[in-house]
């Protein structure tokens, strides 16, 4: 396929943006400076709709950046307005033409201003979509700072603040930095500076953490139990330390007991720098490293896409809807889980130099099915001898192993709705390199296993000599978030 041609900013601010969202979200489905098409003239003619729209499954995540300098000399009572009319009050008004035309147009949406490239991603339909506005407002850290005393330079959130109010700090009672309700008509719009975007996701570094945070943030502030928060990442240290009964994080009571009629918590400067110094967390830092094996077997996968240098070993034609399911939802782990999948294809790749043929699986248990995805990773070695079909004849045959295994674990395990397979060959040896790939394949369920199902699939393991009872060893493993020290 033609390969995809991302943007990678127009300017400082958005080079900085689509920098972020890469290392978080993941090339594949982030997407910087896309365009509606519209008519002018009789002529179509590219619009900018956002400055970067993050498309993940149900997720659809909005930015708007704008960097609007500080007028250092002016009364801050009438600095801090304009700043804001400027910096945040305009990229509301984006996000909100971007929703409508999103609502309206969701296949209208392109990659170049010339409206030739169409997302390739495709927009969650309506009654699935979730969409979340962010704007990154830069210019005013360092007045900010300076305000508060000299501190981080976040804006001090008070849910109570709402709209216009903002640009009126005598008559709202609120200082100037103070971020409420933007715009309370429509879903609430996030809003951070380059301190607190950083910290954000620094913290919350993949699709599903981030978006669940806001979930519950958003919840939190429009149900009153915030009176005010020093800053963006005091509600995040808050949320990263606290677990509801289902043991995610969220806005609980710090007595953990339910909220009252009318109560509320006000969150003071040093939940962040508290938490960061924590022993605990430190540990957590430092197992999460593995974890990165993920983000970069997922790389691994999209870069190709995104080059159009995709191979299908059958020399079928590549399709973008077809295998970004796979990666998708491989982008939609979350840190923590990612964490113990890491561990598993590192523990693999340790000792498939070994033999011929190494197989592991990773799933959740029945008990805590998640999204019914489980992992099938396989080493497979070259053939001491030549195939006639050469190295193509290798790796289809690696794929149809990949599909038997993929299938007989759907089959003994029946509370999978899914599995997603990704094969490869053993750490290449250095003094001996060879051709080396990697393929991922998706496998869902069958609502009902046929007999001839069954016998096809009995016949394919005896082929493969594979998932014989007495070899496989089942272990149960679980990862603690904060490990103990």
């Amino acid at each position: 396929m033609p390969a995809i041609n991302r943007s990678k900013g127009t300017n400082a601010s958005e080079e900085y943006l689509a920098r972020l969202a890469d290392r978080s979200f993941l090339n594949l489905w982030s997407y910087p400076n896309v365009y509606r098409d519209t008519m002018v003239n009789g002529r179509r003619a590219g619009k900018e709709l956002c400055d970067l729209l993050v498309v993940c499954g149900d997720h659809i995540l909005i930015f708007s950046i704008k960097d609007i300098g500080w007028s250092e000399h002016t009364d801050i009572e009438v600095a801090w307005p304009r700043w804001y009319n400027r910096a945040i009050k305009k990229s509301a008004s984006q996000i909100r033409r971007a929703e409508r035309w999103i609502a309206q147009f969701p296949d209208r949406i392109f990659l170049d201003s010339a409206c030739t490239q169409r997302l390739p991603i495709p927009v969650p339909p309506s009654d699935t979509r979730k969409i979340y506005g962010v704007i990154v407002a830069l210019g005013a850290h360092a007045a900010c700072s300076k305000f508060f005393g000299g501190d981080e330079g976040s804006f001090m959130i008070a849910p109570g603040l709402v709209g216009d109010a903002h640009t009126n700090p005598i008559a709202s009672g609120h200082p100037p930095f103070t971020i409420g309700d933007v715009d309370p008509k429509g879903s609430f719009i996030h809003v951070v500076n380059d301190v607190t975007m950083d910290i954000v996701l620094k913290e919350l570094d993949t699709i599903t953490d981030l978006t669940e945070y806001l979930d519950r943030k958003v919840t939190f502030i429009r149900s009153g139990r915030l009176g005010a928060a020093a800053g963006e990442e005091e509600l995040i240290a808050y949320y990263l330390t606290h677990l509801d009964n289902d043991k995610k994080h969220g806005f609980v009571h710090p007595e953990n007991r339910p909220w009252r009629s009318n109560e509320n918590i006000t969150l003071d400067k040093g939940f962040y720098s508290s938490m960061v110094k924590n022993l605990q967390y430190i540990r957590k830092k430092e197992t999460d490293r593995d974890s990165y094996v993920w983000d970069q077997l997922i790389r691994v996968f999209t870069d190709h896409m995104l080059a159009g240098t995709t191979i299908i070993p059958d020399g079928s034609p590549f399709e973008i809807a077809k295998y970004e399911l796979g990666v998708r939802h491989m982008a939609q782990e979350p840190r923590l889980y990612r964490r113990g999948l890491s561990q598993g294809i590192l523990g693999l790749l340790e000792i498939a130099h070994k033999q011929q043929r190494t197989f592991r699986t990773i799933f959740p248990p029945p008990e805590k099915p998640a999204n019914g995805i489980g992992y099938v990773f396989l080493t497979l070695a070259h053939p001491p001898k030549p195939l006639l079909g050469g190295y193509e004849q290798y790796r289809q045959a690696r794929i149809n192993m990949l599909y038997a295994y993929c299938d007989s674990v759907l089959y003994k395990y029946s509370h999978l709705k899914g599995m997603i397979g990704i094969a490869t060959e053993p750490p290449p040896d250095p003094d001996n390199p060879s051709e080396f790939s990697e393929d991922m394949i998706m496998v869902q369920a069958p609502v009902e296993w046929s007999q001839e199902h069954i016998a096809e699939l009995e016949k394919l393991c005896s082929h493969f000599d594979i998932m014989k009872e007495d070899r496989i060893r089942t272990l149960h493993i679980s990862g603690i978030e904060y490990p103990d020290v």
